[in-house]
């Protein structure tokens, strides 16, 4: 199902209701690659969601394949994506985060707070566009980022290992310019102040009311959700 992309979604059938939980999954070939509970803020030309410091969520993971001991995280993360052989972890999430999701967009925002409330800044997560699934959101992430810091400053992350993916295939290089173009659309917004990047957003705070987000039983790492994968 399309997101809802128009100037009011308050009365839509379509448009989740504040404090909905949902399940912001990540597929790759197919595959579970995470699940991760929200609970939606706001569902209007941006799909807001938040997840507070201490929820647990399930990933896939180079933590116990035999041979990757020894290699760094961004290496464990392509031979994972190259191989699709990985475990399943459950970890605690230690930031407060609010995500911002618009349809048709390459990239996520993330604002980001310490457990315990120190503003870190923007996280701009280049990754397919979003699409509704019955238990929430399904995208996937695609290696490039961007940090926009608290004073407005900007920089690319992770472009080595984005070359690094093209290079072996794991990625297709045509991406390359139509993240770009997405994550130059989100650093206007960053000079403007607008969308996520409103000054409300920074003092905005979750309604005590709300449930905290928590995996269904499927997510959880012997849920039926992560049952397809290969054995490792």
């Amino acid at each position: 199902m399309p997101f809802q992309h128009t100037s009011d979604t308050s009365d839509s059938p379509d448009a989740w209701r504040p404090g909905t939980p949902l399940v912001v999954e990540e597929r790759w070939r197919d595959q579970l690659w995470s699940a991760v509970p929200h609970v939606v803020v706001e569902d209007g030309d941006w799909c807001v969601t938040h997840v507070p410091a201490g929820t647990t969520a399930t990933y896939a993971s180079s933590v116990g394949v035999p041979g990757r001991e020894d290699v760094s995280r961004s290496e464990c993360k392509l031979l994972a994506m190259e191989t699709l052989v990985y475990k399943v972890v459950e970890r605690s999430i230690d930031l407060s985060t609010l995500h911002f999701f618009a349809p048709d967009t390459w990239a996520r925002v993330i604002l980001v707070w310490t457990a315990t409330g120190e503003f870190r800044g923007w996280y701009v997560n280049l990754e397919l566009p979003p699409t509704r699934t019955a238990d929430g959101i399904q995208t996937m992430d695609l290696v490039l980022d961007v940090q926009v810091r608290p004073d407005g400053s900007w920089a690319w992350k992770d472009r080595e290992d984005f070359d690094e993916a093209v290079r072996r295939g794991v990625l297709d290089r045509e991406l390359l310019g139509t993240l770009e173009d997405h994550a130059h659309a989100v650093l206007a917004h960053a000079k403007a102040r607008t969308g996520p990047f409103e000054a409300r957003w920074l003092h905005w705070r979750p309604d005590p009311a709300w449930p905290f987000p928590a995996l269904p039983p499927a997510y959880r790492p012997d849920g039926s959700a992560w049952s397809a994968r290969p054995p490792v």
